[in-house]
């Protein structure tokens, strides 16, 4: 049920609109993966289809169902390793047409509202404009700038937030025994919960320990050694560019507020990090170019991440 629902009051304030049949119209919700967009839209879907006590465990058909996942008034489209295509998203127009089986509406949840192909998304827009009076459609999307903007127009906003890291906090400490560790985890996912318990339960320190000897590596302009660490990450590198991100704050921030350091594991090895006049400012914006260009078009991100570290600590 709703009241699940935590860190997002916003979210959970429009939801609850819809449930008691005031909102009616398309919603895409915003929001990074694991910031509890889904687990939302299911606990007001659970609400509405409830034919129990209507109150979290609740034993009913209708609610075992959902949990089972096999509600038959409730059609989850989403996107994997392909985009959603053009067929999945006619068949669900053809199920929105006819009405719900058992209970009082019709769900359509579309997981990846950036990921539809361009007919795909054409082919719904009609439908999004005039909905069956008997049906409730929500998009989900991390990367809205994605969704056409045709399907933006006919949707009504529900930004999902990061979540509060006092929250990932409680969450993470429940599985991670040292706290620091959980803490550096919780600020590295920024506000996912997803993203942390994700991280945590694939190690995903070790990556950052890789990255960090990449700036040990350039302090000493061992580029021979440097290059060869960047090709051993293969294809790491998105992620080890967002954790080289989060050091370069690191490095910024601890001569002034060490506890808003990111990574508090190492902080006395950042702080022991002397990098040469300036080397930090080109760091920096040579980072936010390349995940800038990254974001817009296919660029071979070793050579420019190998290029990045030549250009700031100088051959």
């Amino acid at each position: 049920m709703l009241s699940e629902v935590q860190g997002q009051d916003e979210g959970v304030a429009l939801l609850r609109r819809v449930v008691s049949g005031h909102l009616v119209s398309p919603l895409l919700l915003v929001g990074e993966e694991g910031t509890g967009r889904r687990f939302a839209v299911l606990q007001a879907v659970q609400e509405m289809f409830c034919s129990g006590s209507k109150q979290p465990g609740c034993r009913c058909p209708d609610c075992s169902q959902l949990r089972e996942g096999v509600h038959p008034d409730l059609l989850v489209v989403e996107a994997g390793e392909k985009d959603i295509g053009i067929d999945a998203i006619r068949d669900a127009l053809e199920a929105a047409g006819a009405f719900p089986s058992v209970a009082p509406v019709r769900v359509f949840l579309i997981d990846g509202a950036d990921r539809m192909t361009i007919p795909a998304a054409n082919a719904l827009l009609k439908t999004l404009e005039e909905p069956p009076r008997t049906t409730r459609f929500f998009l989900l999307t991390d990367n809205e700038r994605r969704v056409i903007p045709t399907i933006r127009s006919r949707c009504g906003r529900v930004p999902f937030r990061p979540l509060p890291e006092s929250f990932l906090l409680s969450v993470l400490s429940q599985h991670c025994p040292d706290a620091t560790k959980a803490l550096v985890y919780c600020r590295i996912a920024e506000g996912s919960l997803g993203r942390a318990v994700r991280y945590w339960g694939s190690g995903r320190l070790s990556l950052r320990d890789k990255v960090f000897s990449l700036l040990l590596l350039g302090t000493q302009r061992d580029f021979p050694s440097l290059f060869s660490a960047v090709d051993a990450l293969g294809k790491e590198v998105p992620l080890a560019l967002r954790f080289l991100e989060h050091l370069l704050h690191d490095l910024a921030m601890i001569q002034h507020d060490p506890e808003r350091a990111i990574n508090q594991d190492i902080v006395d090895k950042l702080s022991a990090m002397r990098l040469p006049e300036g080397t930090l400012g080109r760091l920096v914006d040579g980072l936010r170019d390349i995940r800038a260009a990254h974001r817009t078009t296919h660029i071979v991100l070793p050579f420019h991440v190998k290029t990045l570290f030549i250009t700031a600590f100088g051959v």
